[in-house]
């Protein structure tokens, strides 16, 4: 599996094999990084895949230095697993 920044569009992609099986959009406003979607292929779920897509975008914003607002549900679970992003969030 690759992942893949399309800054242009907002978006991470999960690539198999050149065929994407997963997807992450994002938005920047205000000096905040908006996760608002994140999706995998039903196959590929189970796999850490969604995370993944999260972790890249954080450490995105870390680099970037910007707060990040969850707005997809998943985006707020993977927080919750790693304490240690918290740091990140908005209002934090």
């Amino acid at each position: 599996m690759e992942l893949i920044h399309v800054e242009e569009q907002k978006e991470w992609l999960a690539l198999n094999d050149e065929v994407q099986i997963g997807k992450l959009v994002y938005k920047i406003e205000d000096g905040f990084l908006i996760i608002t979607h994140t999706e995998v292929e039903p196959y590929y779920r189970g796999n850490k895949i969604a995370e993944d897509l999260v972790l890249a975008t954080i450490d995105q914003a870390q680099n970037q230095t910007l707060k990040i607002k969850p707005e997809c549900s998943f985006a707020a679970i993977v927080f919750d697993r790693y304490p240690e992003h918290a740091e990140l969030l908005a209002g934090n």
